[in-house]
């Protein structure tokens, strides 16, 4: 018999499981039921996030005979997947409505794929993990192609689809070889399961790690990003940056920190050459892209570089880096594209870095507003950003990757020159922007949210790292 504790535990992904099909039968009962579906969108992402209020109150514990956990760590990562796809849900409203593509079936999809994030970040077992990372999958190839008459967005969806199930089938063999050599699928007792580096275990974990770093779209795993960025519509883009990105994180973590941790000499070779190899190439091929889409696409690369840091460090003060990472990753990239929408119009057109050109002497409250993202994703105090870098080199140092650190700082040097380009569009004098913007008050408060939470986590990171301090992981 199910404990009414184990049902608590359940009850974010049970809010937003609801929600979605309460939504799907609200359009078959309902010729037009677009403002009743918004708003219960809206209310089952709410009703998540106070549902994980109520499951935090309790105490960290295990649930559903340790699938399940609730801890300070799945929770702030609950919390910031969900608080993602609130963002995604405020500047999806006005672009979806304009294209005609139906907005209640976008909502539902959108919410089966937070309830997946939801089980993957909270969970202790590999085949829980493997589940909630295959509901979010799925439905993340449907968002991509959700635009169904625009090409790009049907060739973004399928490719995602390909590449996205080759990596789930590296994902789940390499699962089954660590079962294979520990016998055991918790996470939590992995770690005393694990005598020695058997050959089969090491297998277990390249091919685990292989199907993680396409999720974060590490390099080489990182061929599906520019092109399904590109081609999905613009808040999708954005959702696929700060959603299933930290979720997979948040996985990365849990299961090579805690689970894998006795193999640390053995993962930390792989995950720094993947780390370098990210910086490096997202930070050299964003300089030369023109569409601002694809741009933020090779930047998302570098950045998943740079978070990489923070798990090779595998220390608390990697853990923290994250942790304050992906936070300010979800601000400054979620305004970033919400800029981009303002722009957008039903075709490609405000894509372009070009398309910026002039903003400021139209609308200068959104060129401030790009101007701060910009520099965040550059990593330029007083913003989020800074904080983050600060914080994942600090721990790369102090663990001795002392030229993976290094290789951050220049990169970052380098990235000053394509997060410019935007900036010196908007700011030029000689031409004035052509292209009509958008007028919605979701995608303005979407932008005040973001612009609010880029310089909060700048200016009092003191406050931020207080509150993270009960998210961190033991690392073994």
């Amino acid at each position: 018999m199910v404990m009414n504790t184990d049902i608590l535990a359940l009850l974010p992904q049970l809010c937003l499981t609801a929600g979605g099909l309460i939504l799907l039968l609200t359009a078959l009962i309902r010729k037009e039921p677009k403002g009743p579906g918004i708003l219960i969108a809206f209310l089952t992402l709410f009703a998540s996030m106070g549902a994980l209020v109520m499951t935090a109150e309790g105490g960290a514990r295990t649930a559903f005979a340790g699938m399940l956990t609730i801890d300070g760590f799945g929770l702030f990562f609950s919390g910031l997947c969900i608080a993602g796809s609130i963002l995604t849900l405020l500047l999806s409203l006005e672009y979806i409505k304009e294209g005609g593509w139906g907005i209640i079936e976008y909502s539902a999809i959108l919410i089966f794929a937070t309830a997946g994030m939801v089980f993957m970040v909270t969970s202790l077992n590999l085949v829980s993990i493997y589940v909630g990372l295959e509901l979010m999958a799925l439905s993340s190839y449907v968002l991509a192609s959700f635009c169904r008459n625009q090409e790009k967005s049907f060739e973004a969806g399928f490719k995602y689809f390909l590449l996205g199930a080759f990596s789930s089938g590296l994902l789940l063999y390499g699962l089954s070889l660590i079962y294979g050599a520990t016998g055991s699928l918790d996470i939590a007792v992995l770690a005393s399961s694990i005598q020695r580096a058997e050959p089969m275990l090491v297998a277990g974990l390249a091919l685990t790690a292989s199907g993680l770093l396409f999720k974060v779209a590490a390099v080489p795993f990182h061929v599906w990003t520019p092109d399904v960025y590109e081609g999905a519509p613009t808040p999708v883009t954005a959702f696929f940056a700060i959603g299933p990105k930290a979720a997979a994180f948040a996985v990365l973590l849990r299961v090579f920190a805690v689970g894998l941790g006795p193999l640390h000499q053995e993962w930390s070779t792989l995950i720094g050459l993947s780390a370098a190899l990210t910086m490096v190439f997202g930070n050299l091929v964003a300089l030369v892209q023109k569409n601002i889409k694809r741009m933020l696409a090779y930047s998302s690369i570098a950045h998943a570089g740079y978070a990489l840091l923070g798990l090779l460090a595998f220390s608390e003060l990697g853990i923290k880096a994250v942790l304050i990472y992906m936070l300010a990753y979800l601000f400054m990239t979620a305004g970033a594209f919400a800029l981009v929408i303002f722009l957008k119009s039903r075709t490609y057109a405000g894509e372009m870095i070009e398309d910026f050109r002039g903003l400021n002497h139209t609308h200068p409250f959104l060129s401030f507003c790009m101007l701060v993202f910009m520099l965040s994703l550059a990593g330029i105090p007083p913003t989020a950003g800074f904080i983050g870098k600060l914080f994942l080199f600090a721990a790369a140092i102090q663990a001795g990757y002392v030229i993976l650190a290094v290789l951050g700082v220049l990169m970052s040097a380098v990235s000053l020159y394509y997060y410019l380009g935007p900036i010196v569009a908007m700011y030029q004098r000689d031409e004035t922007m052509q292209l009509p913007l958008r007028r919605h008050w979701s995608l303005s408060t979407a932008v005040v949210i973001c612009l609010v939470g880029t310089l909060l986590v700048g200016l009092m990171p003191n406050w931020v790292i207080e509150v993270l301090s009960s998210a961190l992981l033991p690392v073994v």
